[in-house]
């Protein structure tokens, strides 16, 4: 998983509309490592704007080091090391992030080693969980989905970004925008957004409803390589429920209805 200019645009407009929660326990599913399309003088800029007023000096003081080491020759160990210390610090810029825990097989050493096909319980609940780039690569989607529930606060903020179109053998899994209505739907999930997102050249489409994706697609509007970033609000305690396909539920508006049988 990588925060790329998808993730780092998004959360940054969600941080301008004051949508994101601040002073969070965060836990990320798949431990993220810096994609590197974003200026780093950018994120200097919005350290500046965005981070908490007792972080911001030390932060800005981090990240130029960053900057100035990485004009040098580094060891590929190092540079690592540098790509995914830089997620945290967004974090902590964007969600003012108070603890970072990352569960990933994976990752560096202080991720926790856990294998996301079984259940997991780390005894407390976070304000914010991340999935980014992950969910595609295990193979029990049920168990990720309830985990990512069951961790997350009421109140709290579950945003994933996963595959769509394209991306060709890089998981076992592509996602559709009805697996996120339909599971909003089951668990009464607010929508914070849903966007089709392309990494290079940026692009960003917002789906405002399930009808959205049916106007790209006759428009022939949906890239070859696409994402989906989906956020979503708990608004409860309630137990995770396994959602059923609109269609076969009845949710669905007849105009979605019909492009389901229609666009096969």
């Amino acid at each position: 998983m990588a925060i790329t200019g998808i993730e780092y645009t998004v959360l940054r407009f969600l941080r301008e509309q004051n949508a994101l929660p601040l002073g969070v326990d965060l836990l990320e599913l798949g431990e993220a490592n810096w994609y590197g399309d974003v200026a780093l003088e950018a994120f200097q800029r919005d350290i500046g704007l965005f981070a908490r007023e007792a972080d911001r000096a030390s932060l800005l003081q981090w990240l130029g080091d960053v900057i100035r080491q990485l004009q040098t020759p580094l060891e590929a160990s190092q540079r690592a090391a540098l790509m995914f210390a830089l997620p945290k610090v967004h974090y902590r810029t964007f969600f003012h992030a108070r603890s970072i825990v990352s569960i990933d097989l994976n990752g560096t050493s202080q991720a926790l080693r856990l294998d996301l096909n079984t259940p997991i319980d780390l005894g407390r609940r976070f304000g914010v969980v991340l999935n980014i780039g992950t969910a595609e690569h295990v193979f029990n989607q049920f168990q990720v989905f309830k985990t990512m529930h069951d961790h997350a606060l009421a109140g709290g903020l579950m945003v994933h970004v996963l595959p769509f179109t394209g991306w060709i053998d890089h998981g076992f899994y592509n996602f559709q925008p009805t697996f996120f209505w339909d599971l909003a739907a089951a668990n009464r999930y607010e929508v914070v957004l849903m966007l089709c997102g392309e990494i290079a050249p940026l692009k960003l489409t917002q789906l405002h409803n399930r009808e959205s994706i049916i106007d790209l697609a006759g428009r022939q509007a949906i890239g070859q390589n696409v994402n989906l970033l989906v956020a979503l609000r708990k608004p409860h305690d309630e137990a995770f429920v396994v959602p059923m396909q609109g269609f076969y539920s009845e949710q669905l508006s007849a105009r979605s209805a019909a492009a389901w049988k229609n666009m096969r």
